[in-house]
Order: structure tokens, then C-alpha cells, then sequence
């Protein structure tokens, strides 16, 4: 740039000016850094924000992250769309299914993602994730790579498919690697939970709200009579339970549980709890946490519907399902439409 006489004239800066050089410098940094922050500030203008971003990419890996879908549970309630208060309660719930239940996955985070939905604090507080183990069907593989692209809510734990044989000491100790960030733990409790549970997820985060952050198991103890279980030492069933993050370490830590985990995963984790003195505070959450009841009788773990419910497990097929759905008026927020007809469903 010139610094003739000539060139300051043009610019209005004569001698009698009382703007400099060294003004025209400041202006135009001041202006090349409102156009930055004007790009990373309104990413939908301008799409640049995304060079900026982190996301959970797996280890080893350069690829970025893929796009969340706003309907998915993991999006819905992973973004930072609210930031959780410090003391509020941030819950992992992985819940144990097989690569080829497509169906099962779909009707489950349509469920959760409207129970975010409908509730908007549980955003930022608790994340939904499917876990299995290695995929060994090629067409699984790319169906299961697609669920991945276009949700990013599924855990895939290198261990061979069981129930009984250790997956659950494996995923209790994959989430203590993977989340165990330099921060701090990104989650106070993990819970376990089976595809066959249905969790309403307010009463669920606000149970926990009033529970211990450490030393805590979480859920409906078994045996809750003698007759039945006796002489299996008390464990939480496992329909779905929650550890504090500081048991999930351990868990992933301890050499009892790396030793000793084939077995009725539900029983083992609280078998490991029991022989080490783990778990001071335990909070058993019957009658809120039971099994469909159908036509079976009553008992102190399967009974029908209650308002306050927190889980509701045996959901084996649609029909358990929508008679759950139903009971809960889950479909109460449908809004009314000339394009689809449907019953209205029965009160409950």
C-alpha cells in the first residue's frame, strides 16, 4: 500500500485529519475479525462451523463426525442444545439388543426421542445407545453401518454375541474407557437396560436426581421373596440398573469381575458388588419397576400397570407394546390431520 501524500488525501486523512495510518490498520483488523466471528457464529449462513466442531469419533480413526439426526434419542439429548445444570444428572443407558433387530431399535427411539421431545430438560442429561457385539453378518454389517451414519447411537463392543457371558462386565468396562474424558466422567450413572423395557425417562431421571453419586446400585432388587430366589444374595434385576460412574470404574478396574463374569449377567454384577462391599447406597425401586403382568398372577415383581411407573419390562412382542404405549397415552401429542385416520385409542 502506498504511503504517499497523495493516497491520504483520497482518503479524507490530510494533515489536518485526525485519522492515521496506523487508525486505517486497526479498522480493517477490526472489520477481518467481525467477518471470522460472523462465519462461525451463523453456521447455517455460511457452513463453516463444522471445521470447528469435535465430535466422538472411535480411536484411530480420521474420519469426522456424522451428522446428527435430530429425531434420534443419542441427538436429541447429546447436543448442547441446553446445558445441564452442575448438579443435574447425567445418565448413559445402554441397552443390550442384537445387530438384526432392526424393528426392535426403530420403535425404541421413536419412543425416546418424543419423551425428550415433550420434555426438553432431558436434553443434555441422558443419552440412549444400542450395544451389541461384533457384527458377523455382512448384511447386518451394512444395515448396522447405515443406523450408525444416521443416528450415531449404537455401541459396537469387541466380544463374540452372548447374554450370559460376559456382556454386560464388557460394556460396563468399554463406557469406562470411552468416557472417562480428561474433564472429568461425562455421565454420574450408567445404566444397563434390556430392548424389552419400556423407561419413562422424566420419572426415571428424577428418581435418580434424589440418589447418591457414589457407591450407588439402582433398581428393583431381587429377590424380593425368599421363596422364589432364595438362597441368590440381593442384586437389582436386570430389566435395567444403574451404577454410579465411580462402580462402573471399578468394574472395568477390578480383577474380581474380570475373573469371575459368566453367569446371569443381572446376578453377577450385584454377585461382584455383594463379595467386594460395593454399593452402600441401594435404592430398590418396587412397585414402580415391575414385569408386564398379562395373564399371569400378581407377584412382588410383575403386577399391572401404575401411574408412577418408572420401567416396565417383558415387552415381547407389539401387541405388550402398544398396550403399554396405550396405558401411558403415548400418542397423546398427535396432532390432528385430514391426511391419516386412525382409532382413538381406549382410556386407560
Amino acid at each position: 500500500m502506498s504511503s504517499s501524500p497523495s493516497f491520504y488525501k483520497q482518503l479524507g486523512l490530510g494533515a489536518g485529519s485526525p485519522f492515521s495510518g496506523r487508525h486505517i490498520l486497526l479498522f480493517i483488523l477490526g472489520a477481518g475479525f467481525l467477518v471470522f466471528t460472523v462465519f462461525v457464529v451463523h453456521p447455517n449462513e455460511f457452513r463453516i462451523q463444522s471445521f470447528f466442531s469435535t465430535g466422538c469419533t472411535p480411536p484411530g480413526t480420521d474420519a469426522a463426525p456424522p451428522v446428527k439426526d435430530a429425531s434420534a434419542p443419542h441427538a436429541a439429548t447429546t447436543e448442547a442444545t441446553q446445558t445441564p445444570a452442575p448438579d443435574d444428572v447425567r445418565l448413559l443407558i445402554g441397552i443390550q439388543t442384537l445387530p438384526g433387530k432392526y424393528e426392535r431399535r426403530h420403535l425404541l427411539r421413536t419412543v425416546y426421542s418424543l419423551q425428550v421431545q415433550e420434555q426438553p430438560s432431558l436434553a443434555g442429561r441422558v443419552d440412549v445407545r444400542f450395544i451389541f457385539c461384533n457384527v458377523t453378518s455382512p448384511d447386518d454389517a451394512v444395515f448396522v453401518a447405515l443406523e450408525i451414519m444416521r443416528y450415531d447411537d449404537i455401541i459396537v463392543m469387541d466380544c463374540a454375541e452372548n447374554m450370559d457371558n460376559g456382556k454386560t462386565y464388557t460394556f460396563f468396562s468399554t463406557v469406562a474407557r470411552a468416557f472417562n474424558g480428561t474433564d472429568g466422567p461425562r455421565y454420574d450413572y450408567v445404566m444397563k437396560a434390556d430392548d424389552d423395557t419400556y423407561l419413562r425417562l422424566p420419572a426415571l431421571v428424577a428418581s435418580l436426581r434424589g440418589a447418591a453419586r457414589e457407591d450407588a446400585y439402582y433398581g428393583l432388587q431381587m429377590p424380593c421373596d425368599r421363596e422364589n430366589f432364595y438362597p441368590f444374595p440381593p442384586f437389582m434385576s436386570g430389566m435395567g440398573y444403574a451404577l454410579s460412574w465411580d462402580l462402573v470404574q471399578w468394574v472395568a478396574a477390578s480383577e474380581l469381575s474380570a475373573r469371575d463374569h459368566k453367569g446371569p449377567e443381572d446376578m453377577w454384577t450385584g454377585r461382584w458388588l455383594n463379595f467386594a462391599g460395593k454399593a452402600k447406597n441401594r435404592y430398590d425401586n418396587a412397585p414402580r419397576m415391575y414385569n408386564y403382568k398379562g395373564a399371569s398372577p400378581d407377584s412382588c415383581f410383575r403386577h399391572g400397570f401404575v401411574p408412577d411407573t418408572i420401567a416396565v419390562h417383558m415387552l415381547k412382542d407389539d401387541a405388550r407394546w402398544a398396550e403399554t404405549l396405550r396405558y401411558f397415552n403415548a400418542t397423546a401429542a398427535l396432532p390432528r390431520s385430514d391426511l391419516y385416520h386412525l382409532p382413538l385409542p381406549a382410556s386407560p
